[in-house]
This record gives structure tokens, sequence and C-alpha cells, in this order.
């Protein structure tokens, strides 16, 4: 899990609004509230509630649903009611509170600065103005025009920061030196080459795009030819230390608040596609620009918390890339569909000059899910030569049909592939329930293995009182206290995240809150969006769970840790001759099995 030590905000402010907040207000304005005995109960807005679930405690100054399991604080709620972030709730509440404070106006203070980097961003942001500024000079007409055939106004330059590089490249150097910027800093950042030595901008004569990083801070450029030459359509910036192509999406910091209120996102391959959707409204897409998904993009992706919708180009490299990219996002777990071009070869902005926006939005929207597109794509294609090459895509869909759940659907895709492939129905299925049988026995233990294990009632027994510790750590500070000086350590993930966060939290506190251990959540610069919510739910999954011991003494905590050491060891015994005996025969595994309590005996004898 990443440190958590980091705040961007000061963490005082947020608990000053909390403290002059009333929760069941502030969820009024929202929600019909009653009261109900001590506390008030409303229809809960984050599931599909029709009797009210959602628990409200003015005491507390928290809420929870008990049926979704939505809890938090008055910020929580209107962060997730109103999908803002965290510090913007904040302002809200505030201001449904009628609280001011003048700290509320200030920009989040990052503690730690990379003060070499941050000369970097800030060589790029002046080199981007100028630019700017280029465009819109005398010299600039030229590129103005270009940009305006291309059909790109003034709203989308001024967004996207669309510029030019004066054709005198020492003057833009020398604009940089007079700035205040280096020699160094402009080599290090790819701007600069030497000609007849003087450093000139390798940009010059071009228009540039600007490529931003996920905080909106330019990190590099692509700039573009304007006339007929021999040199490069485009020159793109190479790696740098601000600049990592295989880590950013272009367009990222624009889509990421309306993807997550559109609920999806386009990923397409280059800006001028991000571009062409802009200009008919499509504000949510990023661009690859020409790299492959990687794992970064992927998490990235993730944050979002919204469909993908692939949008390609529509020859063959780009649905190879579709099919490739869908099998990323599907191990992800992230939703996604993936656009069909049907055989339309033309770029996204080609579609639009071309047809208009008509025809534009109706490529947008033929959305198809991987298997009918992965059908769709082999029935289009004369990509299968040989028997071994059939074989091989009944391989490939396999995993896809056995996720299929209706009998008619699943035979459907089954005839589908029949035609495709010359095989018959009938041996497709049955080749189709095997790998079912195969990918469900391999998931089972094997018989001979169960004689030598013992039952879950261990790894339960362990779970359940780390699960009864993380509790007492999240009311009490004398058992994070004792977590920590008894360097202990649990079985389960959940729960040590869970451990390693309070010790942190504790560090800097003097009393455990739940509303204070969420703010420590929100206000960390050192997670991830989705590490967040997962931490937050994790969190309100033990601490509002029933049958606790409410009262945390050193004596249970020494009652539970002893529990946990004793089980622990069995739980890792069984771990190491589970992997040990895994897919051997009954021979094999008794064998194994006599080695090892032989060797177990040898230790305790040592001992």
């Amino acid at each position: 899990m990443a440190e958590t030590g980091g705040k961007s905000y000061d963490e005082s402010l947020v608990n000053d609004v909390l403290a002059h907040a009333d929760i069941v207000s502030v969820i009024s304005s929202y929600l019909d509230v009653q009261q109900k005995g001590r506390n008030y109960m409303a229809l809960c807005p984050f599931h599909d509630d029709t009797t009210p679930s959602l628990s409200i405690s003015k005491e507390k100054q928290i809420y929870k649903c008990f049926v979704c399991g939505e809890g938090g604080s008055a910020i929580t709620f209107v962060m997730k009611y109103e999908k803002i972030p965290f510090m913007d709730a904040v302002r809200k509440v505030a201001e449904l509170s009628g609280y001011y404070d003048e700290r509320l106006e200030r920009k989040a203070v990052h503690k730690q600065v990379d003060e070499e980097k941050e000369a970097l961003y800030k060589c790029l942001e002046d080199l981007t103005l100028y630019y700017q500024l280029a465009l819109k000079s005398e010299e600039g007409v030229e590129a103005s025009e270009y940009l305006a055939r291309r059909g790109i106004d003034e709203e989308i330059i001024s967004k996207y920061r669309i510029g030019y590089a004066p054709i005198d490249g020492a003057n833009t150097c020398h604009f940089l030196q007079q700035k205040g910027h280096s020699l160094k800093s402009m080599d290090d950042l790819g701007i600069s080459s030497m000609l007849g030595g003087n450093p000139v901008d390798k940009n010059r004569g071009r228009i540039i795009f600007p490529i931003c990083d996920r905080d909106g801070r330019v990190v590099g450029y692509s700039a573009r030819s304007l006339g007929k030459s021999e040199e490069a359509k485009y020159i793109n910036t190479s790696e740098t230390p601000v600049f990592h192509k295989s880590s950013l999406l272009y367009n990222y910091h624009n889509a990421y608040q309306s993807a997550r209120l559109d609920g999806y996102v386009y990923l397409v391959e280059g800006f001028m596609d991000a571009i062409a959707l802009e200009k008919v409204g499509i504000k949510s897409v990023v661009a690859l620009m020409g790299t492959a998904l990687t794992k970064e993009h992927i998490g990235l992706l993730r944050q979002l918390k919204s469909e993908v919708r692939v949008c390609l180009d529509g020859d063959q490299a780009g649905l190879d890339a579709s099919l490739k990219m869908s099998s990323a996002l599907n191990r992800a777990g992230i939703p996604y569909r993936i656009v069909s071009r049907g055989g339309d070869q033309r770029d996204l902005d080609e579609i639009l000059s071309q047809d208009g926006n008509d025809a534009l939005l109706a490529v947008t929207t033929n959305l198809k899910s991987r298997l009918d597109f992965a059908v769709e794509y082999y029935e289009s294609t004369n990509t299968l030569q040989t028997v071994e090459d059939r074989r091989k895509l009944i391989e490939y869909f396999l995993p896809l049909i056995d996720e299929i759940n209706d009998s008619m659907e699943k035979g459907s895709y089954i005839d589908k592939l029949s035609k495709i492939t010359g095989f018959t129905g009938k041996s497709i299925t049955e080749r189709a329930e095997a790998y079912h049988k195969e990918k469900h026995s391999a998931a089972r233990p094997s018989a001979n293995m169960t004689n030598y294990l013992t039952d879950d009632k261990d790894v339960r027994r362990l779970i359940l009182t780390e699960k009864e510790f993380a509790y007492q750590m999240l009311h009490s500070k004398d058992a994070i206290d004792f977590y920590s000086e008894n360097n202990m350590h649990f079985y389960k993930k959940i729960h040590r995240d869970i451990a390693e966060f309070l010790v942190d939290y504790a560090s800097t506190h003097s009393d455990v809150d739940y509303n204070g251990i969420i703010n420590f959540i929100y206000l960390s610069d050192q997670l991830s969006d989705d590490e967040k919510e997962k931490l937050k739910s994790d969190i309100d999954s033990i601490y509002y769970d029933k049958g606790h011991n409410n009262h945390c003494t050193k004596e249970l905590l020494k009652d539970l840790k002893a529990t946990i050491d004793k089980e622990m060891d069995s739980v890792h015994t069984q771990d190491v001759l589970r992997q040990a005996i895994m897919g051997k025969s009954s021979d094999e595994t008794a064998r194994i099995y006599s080695d090892y309590q032989r060797n177990r005996k040898i230790d305790k004898d040592k001992k």
C-alpha cells in the first residue's frame, strides 16, 4: 500500500469545517430526511433504495447505509453525491453550513517539491505561453489558417493550448534564457539543439500541440510541420525527467471530471483523434499518442471509474490493437466496449471533414462487446490460413464463451464460430464443455491433497481474530500502539493495509476518530483515488461491523495476539504444503507429506 504521510491541504481546516457542520442539515439539502428515534433516516441515493436505509447519526456526525455499505461524514456524502473531489466537497459543506475560512480559497500546497523538476515545469510553461502568443503574431498567420482549415476553432485552440514555434529558433532559446532558464534545462527537456554554435528550438516553424500530465502541467510537445518538406511531419518530445510517454494519456487532465460524470471515456490513438471528438461535443476522450496500452495507462483509466470505449483506427493494426487492449482491460476488471468501424479505415478527423458530425457520432456509438467485436473481426479478415490457426482461434474464444450463462446466446456464438472456422458446432460445443470442466477442476484442490490438509477453520479463525484486532485499532489508540510495539503482521492483505495506515495516522494524532481517519485518507497525496476508495470501503466494513468487543483492554489485545500467532503458524504450514502437492499424484503427495512431517519433527526435536 502506498505511503500516506503527505498531505496536500491543512488537515485542521477540514476538521474545522466538520466542527461547524451538522450532517443532518447537510444531507437534508439533498434528501428528504426523517427522524426515527435518536437517528435520522433517508432513502439511500447510492443504490436503488425503496425503503429508507440510510441512517444518519447526529450524535456521531456520520451516516451509514446498511444495505449498500456506503458511509462516512458530511464531506464524504457531498463528495459521493455530487461526484466531486474531496476538497471541493469540503468547500461545499462549508458553504451549506455558512462557515467561512480564508484557507478555503487557497490551493493545495505540496510539501515535498522536487526543485529540479519544478524548474523544468516552469521552463515548459513559459515556452508554452511563448508558443501561444506566437500563434497570434503576424508570423503565426499561416499556422492559424492551417488550423482553421482543419476545423480547429479558437475555443479548441485555447483549451488545448495550441501554439506556433517561430522560425527563428535562436530567439526562442534567448527568450527562455531571459526568463532565467538554463541551457541545461532546455537540453534536459529536449527543446534545443546546437546550430552554428548557438542553441535553437528544435520545433521551429511548426504548429505546437502541448502534452500535459494528469495535473494539467505541460510536460512535452508534438510539433507538426506546416508545409511539404523532407522533414518528419511530426516531431515528438523524447523521454525526459518529466515526460514519460508510457505513463501519459493525452487530455487526461481535461477528461478526468467529465468522464466521471458521463460514465464513459473514449480511448483513441492520437491527439488529432481526441480533438476530432471534441469538435462533435465528446469531451470525455483520452489518447495514447501512438503507444501500446501500458500498466500505467491501465491505472489511469481505472481511476476514471468509467466505461472505456476503445476507438482505434479501422486498419489491420488498429483492429489487432483493439483486441489486445480488450484483453488487458478485461484482466484489469475495467468495463469497456469497442467501437466497430465497419471496415472504414479513415481516421476520425477524416470522417468528420468528409461526412460531417452525424457520421462521426454514428461511428462512435457503434459499440460492441469484446466477443462481438472479435467475431466480427475474424468474419471480415482472412487471417485463418491453416487448421492450426483455426484451432487457436477456438482456444482464444473458449474463456469468452465460458462466461456466457444463457444457453441460446452461447449457441449463437458457437454457430458463428463454426462458420468462421469450418469446425462443426458439435465439436466446438464439446471443446467448450471440456474447457469448462478443466477450468473448474483446476480451481478445486485434488482429493489426495485434502487428505493431508486440515479444513479452513484455521484460516477463518485467523481472519476473524485479525478483524477483531483491526476493529480495536479503529476505536482505540492503545490497540494501534500495541500492534506497532509488538511488530505485528496480519495474514490478510485488507487487515495489513488498514493496520499500516492506522499506524501512520496515529503517528500524528493523539486519539482515534472515525471522521479524522477518513479525512486522513482523502487528504493524502500519496494514495491514488482508487486506493483511497478501497481503503475507506475496507475500513467501513470493519468499523460498522457488529458483534465486536467494545472494551479494549491490554488483556484482550494480548489474547488476540496469541491467537493470531498460533493460527498464523498453522495456516503457513498449510500454505506451504498446499503449494508442494498441487497437481501431484496420490503416491507423490503421500511421499511429500511424509517428508514434510519428518522434517517438522526434526525441527521440533532441535528446539
